[in-house]
C-alpha cells in the first residue's frame, strides 16, 4: 500500500490560496512571514520610541533631580545649623509659614539693607550681618519674641542667617532658628513678602 507523503499545512497567519482562489505558492507564503514581523517589530520600536520621546519631556517639564547635589547636602541639613550653638536649629518652610501671624514670632533678615528693601518677609525685621554683629538694640527687639526666625538670600547653606542665629542665642533668646531655603524658597512658594523701609529696625 502506497502512502502519499503528508500535505504542507500553512500557517495560521499566512493565507493558502490568493485572492483568485488559487492555492498560493508556497514561496511566496513563506515571504509574507518575515514581512510580517519586519512590520510588528517596527511598529513595537516606534511605540518605544514615543514613550522614550514623552517620559524626557516629562523629565525637562518637571526638572531632573541632581541626585549628586541632594547626596552632598545630605549630611549638612541634619546637623544643627550653628555647631557652637546646638540649641538653634532648622525651620522649614511650612512650618515658619504658619507661624507669620503669630505674634510671638519674629522673622529677622540677615541681609543687606538694599536686599531688604527690595522685596523681605511680611513683617520682618532687618540686622543686616555685613559686621558680622549686633548690638544691644538689635537685641532689644527681639527680646520679648517667643520664637526668633533668621533667614538669608540663599537657598542653601546661608553664613549670615547662621551667624545672626547664633548670636541671638548667645544673648539669651532661648527659640532662635533658622529657616530654611531661606529668602529665596518663601518666593518660591508664594508666601506673603513686601517691599520698602524697615518700620522698627536697629
Amino acid at each position: 500500500m502506497r502512502r502519499e507523503p503528508p500535505s504542507e499545512v500553512p500557517s495560521p497567519d499566512v493565507p493558502a490560496h490568493d485572492a483568485a482562489g488559487q492555492e498560493a505558492p508556497l514561496e511566496r507564503r513563506a515571504a509574507r512571514s518575515p514581512a510580517r514581523a519586519t512590520r510588528v517589530g517596527l511598529e513595537a520600536a516606534r511605540v518605544l520610541l514615543v514613550g522614550a520621546l514623552l517620559g524626557a519631556a516629562i523629565a525637562v517639564v518637571r526638572g531632573v533631580p541632581d541626585v549628586e547635589a541632594m547626596r552632598a547636602e545630605a549630611p549638612a541639613s541634619c546637623a544643627a545649623p550653628v555647631e557652637a550653638r546646638p540649641e538653634v536649629r532648622w525651620i522649614e518652610q511650612a512650618d515658619a509659614h504658619r507661624m507669620v501671624e503669630d505674634a510671638a514670632v519674629t522673622f529677622v533678615d540677615a541681609r543687606p539693607r538694599e536686599a531688604y528693601e527690595s522685596g523681605h518677609v511680611a513683617g520682618a525685621l532687618n540686622v543686616p550681618m555685613e559686621t558680622g554683629a549686633i548690638d544691644e538694640r538689635s537685641t532689644s527687639l527681639v527680646r520679648g519674641s517667643r520664637v526668633v526666625i533668621t533667614y538669608c538670600d540663599t537657598s542653601g547653606d546661608c553664613a549670615s542667617s547662621k551667624r545672626l542665629a547664633g548670636l541671638l542665642a548667645e544673648a539669651g533668646l532661648p527659640d532662635v532658628r533658622v529657616l530654611r531655603g531661606g529668602m529665596p524658597g518663601w518666593l518660591e512658594n508664594g508666601y506673603a513678602a513686601e517691599a520698602g523701609p524697615c518700620r522698627v529696625c536697629p
